[in-house]
């Protein structure tokens, strides 16, 4: 329910965006804002939380939530859309189906040949080419209850946020840990952070080049680095807050999503650079830099848009 998603952003005060397209506002952007997208999904969507580009199989799975987030429902699933923006397959991937257990889906990553979904307190595997399930690793005995996103470290391992949220009386409440887990190569799972500095930790990624972890916390006022083993994240780049999506590319560009402007930026040292202002709040976005496009999703209008995003 679009209502109940927006419970998180009452947490820290954010507001609705309508789904009304309107022309994007060029203040404060890089000459690489294009004037509209390549296309648009829509219909059919639900929820759209998250989003990741498939290199290999040249797709983008969108995660939607289809219902409350947090919420062990059944009914998530996620989209498959080609690299132009075509919707291949609405449900790719269903909960209740071929042996699917979905609730509600949220950050993922592409590891080889398997698609990983972090599903309220679980993190799920599949198999990125036929969408049948792989492997379920259950967080819940750490902790675990809002899953919001994860990054694949370097050595095959796993980070994921728990941004601390939790389902009481219908809304979604800031009452637990702002925590960052860790999965081993061998699948143990511990607590790597647990600090009120994270501030709402959303948004997860890996920067090899400079060995540490990028953050994006919702409830923050700066984009975070951390490094494993560190007792606290360190503020790196101020911001307008509410940041959500992170993806690290292969060149190092770091991509930022940012509810409170509505674009998709990237880190540049200790500030942010706005790339592409929307006429919605960005959930996620996920780079194919084949094309010199970036695929974002907005979870507050059920959307997935293609951009332009050349030079990156």
């Amino acid at each position: 329910m679009r209502r109940v998603l927006f419970c998180i952003c009452l947490v820290v005060g954010c507001t609705a965006k309508s789904d009304t397209r309107k022309p994007a506002d060029s203040a404060g952007l890089t000459p690489a804002q294009a004037d509209r997208p390549i296309a648009i999904v829509h219909d059919g969507l639900a929820s759209a939380e998250a989003v990741s580009f498939d290199a290999a199989r040249d797709v983008y799975f969108v995660s939607n939530i289809n219902g409350d987030p947090g919420i062990k429902d059944g009914n998530g699933f996620i989209t498959r859309i080609t690299a132009d923006g075509v919707v291949d397959s609405l449900h790719f991937i269903q909960g209740g189906r071929n042996g699917v257990t979905l609730n509600a889906p949220m950050g993922s990553r592409v590891q080889g040949d398997t698609l990983w979904v972090l599903d309220v307190d679980v993190l799920r595997g599949f198999n990125a080419r036929t969408g049948a399930p792989i492997k379920a690793i259950d967080l819940a005995p750490a902790g675990a209850g809002f899953l919001n996103d994860l990054t694949v470290g370097p050595d095959g391992d796993f980070y994921i946020t728990d941004t601390g949220v939790r389902p009481v009386g219908g809304n979604l409440n800031h009452v637990a840990p702002d925590r960052i887990y860790h999965v081993d190569r061998s699948r143990k799972v511990s607590i790597a952070l647990q600090t009120p500095a994270l501030a709402m930790p959303d948004g997860i990624g890996w920067d090899a080049a400079g060995k540490r972890i990028v953050l994006a916390p919702f409830g923050g006022k700066a984009v975070q680095e951390w490094h494993p083993g560190d007792k606290e994240p360190r503020d790196v780049a101020p911001g307008p807050s509410k940041f959500d999506g992170v993806e690290v590319q292969p060149s190092g560009s770091v991509v930022i999503t940012i509810w409170n402007d509505s674009s998709v930026s990237t880190l540049e040292g200790t500030s942010l650079v706005k790339h592409l202002r929307l006429s919605m709040p960005p959930a996620d976005a996920s780079v194919d830099t084949k094309r010199g496009r970036v695929g974002v999703v907005s979870v507050a209008v059920d959307r997935f848009e293609l951009w332009p995003w050349p030079g990156h």
